[in-house]
């Protein structure tokens, strides 16, 4: 009997014990996460602005898919990768500058926001200027490894600059 009771305790006090995390270590992992995806845009802005497109697509997702409303879909990693270099053989003095305006983490899922300028050397004065303005949304997941990839990316013009 007494064996009995001593296993019902054991037992008790094992599964009385909470899974739960505590909500600083939730903020804490939500903060590691959160400079994360801050450095992997950082970083995604960089390898392109250097000219370095494998890089770049490094961080597209196997299923990365772009909805521009200006231009059409691209779907797939390969075809996204295709599409990124086909851009910087267009304009190989281009740059990117990109403002992350906010991050939202949930359940394996970044978002965020941000706007963005690509800028071209002026003709006359030899100096970058924009010719194209966004804003977008890049949703970012983890993957098998635990690494933040760029899963989809969504944006519209806010300026455009059309010869005439």
């Amino acid at each position: 009997m007494k064996n009995y009771i001593l296993y019902f305790f054991v037992f008790l006090i094992l599964f009385s014990c909470t899974k739960e995390v505590p909500e600083t270590e939730k903020r804490n992992v939500k903060s590691i996460d959160e400079a994360a995806v801050r450095e992997l845009i950082e970083n995604y802005f960089a390898a392109y602005n250097a000219g370095d497109i494998e890089t770049a697509a490094e961080y597209f997702d196997n299923d990365y898919k772009v909805i521009a409303t200006d231009s059409l879909d691209v779907i797939g990693y390969e075809n996204a990768k295709e599409d990124l270099l086909q851009y910087y053989r267009q304009y190989p003095k281009g740059k990117w500058e990109n403002k992350i305006e906010e991050i939202t983490i949930a359940d394996g899922y970044a978002i965020v926001i941000s706007s963005g300028s690509f800028m071209q050397p002026d003709p006359l004065t030899n100096k970058l200027e924009p010719t194209y303005s966004e804003r977008s949304i890049r949703i970012l997941k983890k993957d098998k490894n635990k690494m933040w990839k760029i899963f989809r990316y969504l944006s519209a013009p806010t300026f455009t600059y059309d010869e005439k």
